[in-house]
């Protein structure tokens, strides 16, 4: 009997698929409510602001009803903030699995990447269908290549930034903590709970610096049908930040990749 030598492929994809069943079970099956957890932070965000707002018969703009607003930018934002999250932890979570040099720690974060992905488009499909079928919104999508394209951006850029932050977080631990309280602020100036035509000129010259307010944007000009055109707003900027801080996060893999396995 001899033994057939792998590709480089099928090495790669049967490490991602044992780490994303791996990781799998330690989201959902350590905990009870770890599914319910994923549900309810967009849910209960959503229900809040409908509670505080009364939006009944209040639509963001051009007939676009507020529901459909909020989530059309909360759950794109989640997906993207949670890569960054759990790609800081990837590498310190499977430490001990370095030990087999088919693993490396690149691979940790595209399997949790790819998790935070699958979870969230379950949710939002979910979410669409709630607000479609029981309360009677009409779900729209007028470009869907367009929006699959731009939230390929979005995640690529939040790859990169959590690789980055990775090996920050491997050198100073500490700066976890003050990475993941610096997302709230994103979170409100990213336009995900409001629509950017309230805010003055004056703002939205520094908000424009912020790459996901363009991807959320854009994200909804590809969801409803007559959404405004914003001027400052395109896709090109987090495009061209996303390329360079790939190979930015790439370049300081490169060095710092023997260090990572160390245990």
């Amino acid at each position: 009997m001899t033994l057939q030598k792998r590709s480089s492929y099928k090495i790669v994809k049967a490490v991602l698929f044992a780490l994303i069943l791996r990781e799998m079970r330690g989201r959902f099956g350590a905990r009870r409510f770890g599914v319910f957890w994923v549900f309810f932070e967009p849910a209960f965000q959503l229900a809040l602001l409908m509670l505080m707002f009364s939006f009944r018969n209040i639509t963001a703009r051009s007939g676009i009803d507020f529901p459909l607003f909020l989530i059309s930018g909360m759950i794109p934002f989640f997906v993207m903030r949670n890569i960054v999250f759990q790609s800081m932890g990837a590498v310190d979570a499977n430490r001990a699995l370095f030990a087999y040099k088919q693993i490396k720690p690149l691979d940790t974060l595209f399997a949790r990447a790819i998790i935070e992905t699958a979870i969230y488009a379950v949710v939002y499909a979910l979410f669409m269908f709630i607000l479609g079928f029981f309360f009677g919104y009409e779900i729209t999508l007028v470009d869907p290549i367009r929006w699959l394209g731009i939230l390929f951006i979005g995640l690529l850029f939040s790859f990169s930034l959590g690789l980055l932050f990775c090996m920050i977080v491997d050198v100073l631990p500490e700066a976890k903590s003050v990475i993941r309280i610096s997302f709230f602020p994103v979170y409100l100036l990213s336009g995900v709970l409001y629509p950017i035509w309230v805010m003055p000129p004056e703002a939205m010259e520094w908000l424009l610096w912020n790459p996901y307010l363009h991807i959320i944007d854009e994200l909804r000009l590809a969801t409803f049908p007559y959404y405004p055109d914003h001027h400052g707003v395109n896709l090109f900027y987090p495009f061209k930040v996303a390329l360079v801080l790939t190979f930015i996060s790439l370049g300081l893999y490169r060095i710092r990749r023997l260090k990572l396995v160390a245990i």
